[in-house]
């Protein structure tokens, strides 16, 4: 298998919006810069961008693959002077392995163009 950096790349470029039009250039970031850094600050950047023209997310793609993904994300609120607090964190994110699994999954369930 390809090194993930290579697999997010062809990744990206395939990846596409709910009406089949490219991922915008900050949609790729979040997505590339939790492939570089997985931890939940860049996971909850990237977990809600849909990724093909069934409007799949990450996230759904993980509850499609993994029965035992978290089924609720991080819980926030804010603070009087607008502060983001996180009240609860994500339980837990995907590995590297598994992003890949859930990569060729969502690649898998596009339409070719």
């Amino acid at each position: 298998m390809l090194p993930l950096f290579v697999f997010m790349i062809d990744a990206l470029d395939r990846f596409t919006d709910v009406l089949g039009e490219p991922l915008r250039d900050h949609q790729r970031g979040c997505l590339a810069a939790f492939a570089a850094d997985p931890r939940p600050s860049t996971w909850e950047d990237a977990h809600g961008i849909v990724l093909n023209v069934h409007g799949m997310t990450l996230w759904q793609a993980w509850l499609a693959v993994d029965s035992t993904a978290p089924t609720t994300g991080r819980h926030v609120t804010i603070d009087p002077w607008d502060r983001l607090i996180v009240l609860e964190e994500w339980a837990r994110i995907p590995d590297e392995a598994m992003l890949e699994r859930l990569v060729a999954f969502v690649l898998a369930e596009t339409p070719a163009s």
